[in-house]
């Protein structure tokens, strides 16, 4: 007699809801988040080859309105996507298709301010519409709510990264801290402004002087995700990041060292047993529930 056939059913995300969408742009950091009511904010646009990362990841919400665009610093893994993304889908600007964006915060003039064809594009694109949102600003609508976190101000001469802004966001029933790229001692201020959270999206793309024991001690993340390129020259995430959340839930949407052909440090015996690697977009509801992303079935539920 034949084995009867067996079939599984895969839970698909609802993408409707409220949560976290963790787009893959190599390596870059972008995020969707979703409000109770639809409202779209997102952080950060990635370098401009994943420009069409985020604009699927629009079209798989069904956006064409984003309600606030916060870019964290200047670096071009952080900013260089914005031209594409503004453009909508044609590429072409100004056109009917354009992304309307509501408002757009960034860091500000302060210090430094990097040289770059995606930094040019991104202040001549968005002319004075764009402002620095004052430490404590809070950006409020309907099961969302994202406040920029008060902290010190650097030295006058301390790297891009330092001057980044960091984010609390509540969105549901998931508490997040978006720290940008900053520093390991930054990052320790922030974790103390926003408090133990659910989610820690992990600073630097797992840079090993952007993370400590005492801000993994002080945020308490129950999950920490981890934006890197699986290309990465500066060998991303880190195996010193890995260690310090090995005993944690932690997602990587890619990693340059996982070959073992790779140039960079393996990371095989610093991954710790609730470590896994995405390989594409990551979602995160407001439930807390993790869905990776399935290039033929959108998000399914992880098991």
């Amino acid at each position: 007699m034949p084995a009867p056939l067996v079939v599984t059913l895969l839970a698909v995300a609802p993408l409707d809801g409220p949560g976290l969408h963790f787009i893959d742009v190599g390596q870059g950091s972008a995020l969707l988040i979703r409000g109770e009511a639809g409202e779209a904010v997102l952080v950060d646009s990635g370098p401009s080859a994943g420009a069409e990362a985020i604009l699927a990841a629009l079209v798989a919400h069904q956006i064409d309105e984003v309600g606030l665009w916060i870019h964290t610093h200047h670096d071009a893994d952080h900013l260089g996507g914005f031209a594409r993304v503004v453009a909508g889908l044609d590429g072409i600007w100004p056109s009917a298709d354009d992304l309307v964006i509501d408002r757009l915060w960034d860091r500000g003039l302060a210090g430094p301010i990097p040289q770059t064809d995606a930094v040019s594009l991104y202040f001549g694109l968005v002319g004075d519409r764009r402002i620095r949102p004052e430490p404590g600003a809070v950006h409020v609508a309907t099961g969302l709510r994202i406040e920029v976190l008060e902290l010190d101000p650097p030295p006058a001469a301390a790297p891009e990264n330092a001057w980044g802004l960091a984010l609390c966001v509540e969105v549901g029933g998931v508490r997040a801290l978006l720290p940008g790229d900053l520093p390991a001692d930054r990052l320790e201020l922030a974790a103390t402004a926003c408090g133990p959270v659910e989610v820690l999206w992990s600073s630097h793309h797992g840079s090993a002087d952007a993370i400590s024991a005492g801000a993994i001690e002080l945020a308490d993340p129950r999950i920490s995700v981890f934006s890197a390129g699986h290309d990465n020259g500066y060998c991303h995430p880190s195996p010193l990041a890995l260690a310090l959340i090995r005993e944690r839930e932690a997602w990587l949407l890619d990693a340059a060292g996982i070959d073992p052909r790779g140039s960079c440090p393996p990371l095989v015996d610093a991954l710790g047993p609730a470590h896994r690697l995405v390989g594409g977009d990551l979602w995160i509801d407001a439930s807390l529930r993790v869905w990776p992303g399935e290039p033929s079935s959108g998000f399914v539920i992880a098991d």
